[in-house]
């Protein structure tokens, strides 16, 4: 069918999260849409998307960018300070960060703190074929657990080749990895 025209894609995105819509409408949800497609442009060929299953009570989205390297959005509870951003890479160094249970099949998932105390602050990162989903946080000690796991369930991973799919079918958009986003940064924050 038709590919994908970014520039009209980010203007209408931008349209859609200004005015009347809810403070999540720009929100990358875990459902084929336009603003998934434009993240895994970002990053071509990455097997995954970071994308919200569902916010926790108190939990809120706060912004939204997307450019050639890559793609970012922030998420915030009521419990915390510091928003926790999430960054969608080609490629991230995990260093000396420990390896943990895997969140999904084809996944390696580690977390490296960077403070115990008196902040429990650090990363934990999402390794796939092509792609790195970063996870920087910065909690106060007590809620930190709660809030770690929220975030773990908060954010799930979209698999590349199933949004193709959708796209395809359920919006006649072509998703594929040699089209780019435009060079500009586009930055959407309700």
């Amino acid at each position: 069918m038709r590919p994908v025209r970014w520039g009209a894609v980010a203007a209408a995105l931008a349209l859609a999260v200004s005015g009347c819509a809810g403070a999540d409408a720009g929100m990358p949800a875990c459902e084929p849409s336009q603003r998934l497609g434009i993240m895994a442009q970002s990053v071509p060929g990455a097997a995954y998307v970071p994308c919200v299953v569902s916010l926790p009570p108190g939990w809120s989205f706060r912004s939204f960018e997307v450019d050639d390297s890559g793609a970012r959005f922030a998420l915030r509870s009521d419990r915390a300070d510091r928003a926790v951003e999430v960054e969608l890479a080609a490629r991230c160094d995990v260093g000396s960060a420990t390896p943990v249970a895997p969140r999904d099949e084809g996944v390696r998932t580690y977390q490296r703190a960077v403070s115990v105390s008196p902040r429990y602050a650090g990363r934990l990162y999402d390794v796939f074929a092509d792609g790195c989903v970063t996870y920087t946080f910065d909690f106060a000690r007590g809620p930190h657990i709660a809030l770690l796991d929220e975030l773990q369930t908060a954010v799930g991973l979209y698999p590349r080749r199933l949004l193709r799919q959708q796209l395809q079918q359920d919006l006649g958009i072509t998703l594929d990895p040699r089209d780019r986003p435009p060079s500009r940064q586009t930055t959407i924050v309700p």
